[in-house]
C-alpha cells in the first residue's frame, strides 16, 4: 500500500472515532459534527502517515 491509502484509511478511522466521541460525550448538532468530524480526519490522517513512515524505515 501506499501513503495515500494509509492517509485515506486513517481519515476515515479518524472520522468514525470523532464521531463516536461526540456521541459518546452526548453532543448533537451540524456544529460539534464538523469541529469533531474534521478534527478526527486530520488527527487520523497525520498518525497514518507517521505510522507508514515508521512502517518503510523499519522495512529498510
Amino acid at each position: 500500500m501506499n501513503e495515500d491509502r494509509y492517509r485515506t484509511i486513517g481519515a476515515l478511522l479518524g472520522l468514525a472515532a470523532g464521531w463516536g466521541l461526540m456521541v459518546g460525550l452526548g453532543f448533537s448538532g451540524m456544529v460539534p459534527a464538523a469541529v469533531l468530524g474534521a478534527g478526527g480526519c486530520v488527527a487520523g490522517a497525520i498518525a497514518a502517515e507517521r505510522f507508514y513512515a515508521w512502517n518503510q524505515r523499519g522495512n529498510q
